[in-house]
């Protein structure tokens, strides 16, 4: 493994790139206000036994102080980092006032001494978000941050991962901005393996309407694959990305501040290009997940502050009124209930429902194929339940197995495999409440449903 190890380091090196993406970057002679200046170490020279060293990561806790995701004219900060002078790249303060670690990866740099710059990019900035408080700038070596030095995936992820540049019709609206990103690792065969790398945005812009996301997907969020890149005996064999209309294409770009991919979000859907520039760039630093029995919304709640984010944006873009819904409208996301499920749709597809004790009706589909889910595996199914759900919560829930097509002339298939893995709730501050299930496997023919009865007592970890 150590020496696998090695032969992925040295491929990173010889692969450097010392160009940019763009043909004008921000000069740090051009820019505003410095916030704070680093200085930080690297080996003189690279080793097995230092290699981790030279490639470092910031762990930056911020805010702005007046900073508000949800008003506009006040959502985000935005500071432009630059190592030695050289723009590195951008971060924006998307927590607002609220303290946050923001981690991004810096990159490989040649052992001496480098100084970090934080910069106001005042330009970029909302209005009334301009102050800003720094409360502690990390510089770390990339170690730090690896599961096990000796783990040749986890590394391998890391001084691999991409460097994102924004979709340019965000730039200054605040909108589907990169929240967080993780990379999965596959064994693929011996000493060979996959990874794939996905971004949590804070909405996309395109493609599906917010009603059908809460319905279909369980969130506002986007969730994106973005790049995969394969290894055979410590060599890369293979490196795709995800293009427009979804379609998967081999990635022939650039690579900048030692072997990181450079990646250009292209569509209003979020999908990606090779090539391109804008005026914000990122690097987040990736965490590792493993999906192997979990749905990718697992992640969010795992990471709280993303629904909040979330929640925040669809009121700010004017996509939250109970009062006026329709398909890119939808309630407060605390007034729905998340649920987990796992299934094996054959030529059906799946919608939740309820039955308050009032005899009042839910359902996740509203009665509308179209917001029904026929993707196999674990899913996550949004659905609103009434205000005053605390006082009157269902006492039952229902897993509906619908036939594909629209008019249900198919009725020979099935949701098979079918289980309710946990139910969840958002508190006012938009931390999940969670309501573990796990129930066991039904085969739930078309027309049919799995009904799941719960005391009062179960009941009241959601009041």
């Amino acid at each position: 493994m150590k020496n696998l190890l090695w032969t992925i380091l040295l491929t990173a090196l010889l692969s450097f790139v010392a160009f940019a993406q763009c043909e004008n970057e921000p000069r740090l002679e051009q820019t505003g206000k410095v916030l704070a200046l680093k200085k930080f170490k690297t080996p003189l020279a690279v080793t097995k036994k230092n290699s981790a060293e030279n490639e470092v990561y910031l762990s930056l806790e911020a805010s702005a102080t007046n900073g508000a995701w949800n008003k506009k004219s006040a959502e985000a900060a935005t500071l432009t980092l630059f190592v030695d002078g050289k723009y590195n790249q951008d971060v924006i303060l998307f927590a607002g006032n609220e303290k946050f670690d923001y981690r991004v990866l810096l990159g490989e740099f040649s052992g001496g001494e480098h100084t970090l710059s934080i910069v106001l990019n005042d330009p970029r900035s909302a209005p009334n978000a301009k102050e800003v408080r720094i409360y502690s700038a990390d510089v770390l070596p990339l170690s730090k941050a690896a599961r096990t030095q000796n783990n040749a995936g986890d590394f391998a992820a890391l001084v691999n991962a991409p460097i994102l540049y924004a979709r340019p019709d965000t730039v200054d609206k605040f909108s589907d901005v990169p929240l967080l990103t993780y990379y999965e690792v596959f064994p693929i065969g011996e000493n060979a393996f996959k990874i794939r790398y996905t971004i949590i945005y804070s909405n996309e812009d395109g493609g599906t309407q917010t009603a059908a996301l809460m319905a279909r997907w369980g969130r506002a969020t986007d969730i994106e694959w973005v790049y995969e890149i394969e290894f055979k005996d410590g060599e890369i064999v293979s490196e795709v990305y995800q293009g427009a209309n979804h379609e998967t294409k081999k990635y022939a770009g650039k690579r900048i501040f030692g072997n990181h991919p450079v990646i250009f979000d292209a569509t209003v859907n979020n999908n990606f290009s090779d090539t391109g520039c804008s005026e914000l760039r990122s690097a987040q630093l990736p965490v590792k997940v493993d999906l192997s029995k979990k749905s990718r919304e697992t992640i969010m709640d795992e990471n709280a502050w993303t629904y909040r984010v979330m929640a925040q944006e669809a009121s700010r873009e004017g996509r939250v009124n109970a009062a006026k819904l329709d398909a890119n409208t939808i309630a407060d996301p605390r007034d729905y209930l998340y649920a987990e499920i796992y299934s094996e749709p054959k030529g059906a597809a799946i919608a939740l429902e309820a039955e308050t004790s009032s005899g009042e009706k839910f359902s996740s589909d509203s009665g509308y194929a179209a917001l029904r889910v026929s993707r196999d595996g674990y899913v996550r199914i949004a659905m609103r339940l009434p205000k005053d759900s605390a006082a009157n919560f269902p006492a039952a829930f229902a897993v509906a197995c619908y036939a594909v097509s629209n008019d249900g002339s198919v009725r020979d298939g099935s949701c098979q495999n079918l289980r309710l893995i946990k139910l969840v709730l958002l508190n006012e501050n938009y931390q999940p409440i969670i309501k573990k299930i796990d129930s066991p496997p039904q085969n739930v023919k078309i027309g049919d449903k799995a009904v799941f009865v719960f005391s009062r007592r179960k009941q009241a970890i959601f009041r």
